[in-house]
C-alpha cells in the first residue's frame, strides 16, 4: 500500500508541475540534404516566429502545468552538407530548480531515398537531470514529381507553423501520433491562384508525354472539355557546334608544344539544335535553337567545364519563312532577410543562407509573326504565364495532376521514393494512349479560345520549355 501511495504521489507531482516556470534554453532548426529554397527559414520572419513559440508555449505549460514558459529571442539554425547529423544534447547550462527544456526541429531527405521527413525532439531537464525525452516524426510528400526534381517551394509560412505545432503536440502526447504522411503542394491552391490572376478563363489540360524539358522527343495536346484543341508531335532533329577561333587559344598550342607545360585557356563555341513540330493537319514547323558557349580548358587535357554565356535565342520557321523568334534568360531572385549571407561550401560552392528561398525565372521574349509575346515560367510558384500583345493569353500550373504518373519531364522515381530514373526517350513520336505513361498540366485559356490561338500557346510554351533547358 506505502509502496502504490508513493508512486501516486510521484505522478501526481509530475502533473502538478515542476515549479512555476520553464526556460526553453534552445530551439534548433536544421535542413540536411535540402534547401531553402523547398524549406525557406520562416523563424525568420518575427511574426512567424512568435506564433510558433506562443504555440509550443501553451503546449508545455499544459504538460507541464506550469504558469510561464519562457524562450529565447532567437533559434539557433544551420544548413548541413553531406553526411553530418544533427545533435540533440541539451546545451551547457546552470541547472536550476525549475525546469528547463530544449527544442530540436530536423528537416532532412532520408539517407538512401529522396523522401523528405521532418523530425522534432523535445528534452526537459529538471535540477540538472533528464525527465523527458520525447520525438514524433513526419514524412513530407510533395504532390507531385516536380517538387523533388525542381526548386520548388513546398510549404508556405501557414504550413510551417502548423506542421511544427502538430509535431510539438505528437511529441508530447496531447495529440495521438501516426505515421501518415503530411502531403504539401496541393495543385488546388495554385489553381485558385491562377483564377484570381486570369478569372476570364476556362480550364484545359495539356496533356504531355517525353523529354519536354530536355529538348527532346514529346507529344503533347491541349483538351478542352471533351474536344482536343491543338495536337502536337515534337521530333529532335541533328546537333551542330563549331568553335571561334581565338588569340588564346592558338598560343595555348603553341606554348604548350614548345615547351612542354600545359596551360589553361577560353574557346568560345556557338551550339545549335534543330527540331519540328508536326501539327495535327499535317504542318511540319521547324524550330532552331542556338546558344553561346565558352569552354575553359587545357592542351593537355582537354575541356574542364562549360559555361553559357549568350541566352539562347529560338527561332521557328513554317514554309521557309522565319514566324517566330525569341530570346530565352533566366534570372534568380533571393528572398533576402537582413540576416542573409552568402556562404562558401565545398560540396555547393558559394550560396545565399538564412532566406526565404530563391526564385529561379526563366522567360522567352519575342515576335510571333507581328506580334510581341512572352512567356515566363517562375519555378519557385510552379507557374506559367503566356502573354500576346500585352494581353494574358494562357496560365499554366507546372504540376503533374495525372495521380497515376509520377514523372516530371524526363525524371521520376518509385513509389518508395528509392529509385529515381529518365523517361523513355522514344526515337519516334510518344504515344499519348497510355494515361499512365502521360503527364497533365491544367492550363488556363480564354473563353472562346480558337485553334489558331491554343497552337499558338502550344508553340510560345515548347519554346520556353527548351530555355529550361540544361545545355550544359
Amino acid at each position: 500500500m506505502k509502496t502504490f501511495m508513493i508512486i501516486v504521489l510521484t505522478v501526481l507531482s509530475f502533473h502538478a508541475g515542476f515549479g512555476q516556470n520553464a526556460t526553453v534554453v534552445l530551439v534548433k532548426h536544421e535542413l540536411r540534404w535540402t534547401d531553402e529554397t523547398r524549406f525557406p527559414n520562416y523563424f525568420l520572419d518575427p511574426e512567424v516566429r512568435d506564433s510558433i513559440f506562443d504555440d509550443t508555449r501553451v503546449e508545455l505549460m499544459n504538460y507541464l502545468n506550469l504558469n510561464e514558459v519562457a524562450f529565447p529571442e532567437d533559434i539557433e539554425y544551420r544548413i548541413i552538407d553531406g553526411f553530418g547529423k544533427q545533435k540533440v544534447e541539451m546545451p551547457a547550462t546552470d541547472p536550476g530548480a525549475d525546469p528547463q527544456i530544449a527544442i530540436f526541429s530536423f528537416i532532412t531527405r532520408g539517407t538512401s531515398n529522396f523522401a523528405m521527413y521532418w523530425h522534432l525532439n523535445i528534452l526537459i531537464n529538471e535540477s540538472g537531470k533528464r525527465i523527458v525525452t520525447k520525438n514524433a516524426s513526419h514524412e513530407l510528400e510533395y504532390y507531385d514529381a516536380s517538387g523533388y526534381f525542381s526548386p520548388r517551394c513546398w510549404l508556405s509560412d501557414v504550413e510551417f507553423r502548423s506542421i511544427f505545432s502538430q509535431l510539438v503536440r505528437e511529441t508530447l502526447g496531447t495529440q495521438p501520433a501516426s505515421d501518415e504522411k503530411i502531403l504539401l503542394g496541393s495543385p488546388e491552391k495554385k489553381e485558385e491562384l491562377v483564377r484570381s490572376l486570369f478569372p476570364d478563363s476556362q480550364r484545359a489540360l495539356l496533356k504531355i508525354r517525353g523529354a519536354w524539358r530536355n529538348a527532346g522527343n514529346f507529344s503533347a495536346l491541349i483538351e478542352l472539355g471533351t474536344d482536343t484543341l491543338v495536337r502536337m508531335n515534337y521530333r529532335q532533329g541533328w546537333e551542330s557546334e563549331y568553335s571561334i577561333p581565338t588569340f588564346s587559344a592558338l598560343f595555348a598550342t603553341l606554348f604548350t608544344t614548345m615547351t612542354g607545360l600545359d596551360i589553361a585557356y577560353e574557346q568560345k563555341v556557338v551550339r545549335e539544335v534543330r527540331g519540328s513540330m508536326l501539327l495535327s493537319d499535317g504542318r511540319k514547323i521547324r524550330t532552331r535553337f542556338k546558344w553561346l558557349e565558352i569552354k575553359e580548358c587545357t592542351v593537355m587535357e582537354g575541356v574542364n567545364s562549360v559555361r553559357v554565356t549568350a541566352p539562347m535565342v529560338a527561332e521557328i520557321v513554317e514554309k521557309g519563312q522565319l514566324t517566330g523568334k525569341f530570346v530565352c534568360t533566366q534570372r534568380s531572385l533571393v528572398h533576402a532577410s537582413d540576416r542573409t549571407r552568402e556562404k562558401f561550401s565545398l560540396l555547393t560552392g558559394f550560396r545565399s543562407t538564412n532566406t526565404f528561398g530563391t526564385e529561379q525565372v526563366y522567360r522567352v521574349d519575342g515576335y510571333m509573326g507581328e506580334t510581341p509575346v512572352f512567356a515566363e515560367f517562375n519555378e519557385y510558384h510552379g507557374i506559367t504565364a503566356v502573354s500576346a500583345d500585352t494581353s494574358l493569353q494562357a496560365m499554366m500550373v507546372v504540376q503533374n495532376c495525372n495521380p497515376d504518373n509520377r514523372t516530371f519531364g524526363s525524371s521520376g522515381m518509385s513509389k518508395s521514393k528509392k529509385v529515381s530514373y529518365g523517361a523513355s526517350t522514344s526515337i519516334g513520336k510518344p504515344s499519348l494512349d497510355n494515361a499512365e505513361k502521360t503527364e497533365w498540366y491544367p492550363v488556363y485559356l480564354p473563353e472562346n479560345v480558337s485553334r489558331e490561338e491554343g497552337e499558338t500557346c502550344l508553340k510560345i510554351l515548347s519554346c520556353l520549355f527548351f530555355g529550361i533547358w540544361d545545355k550544359e
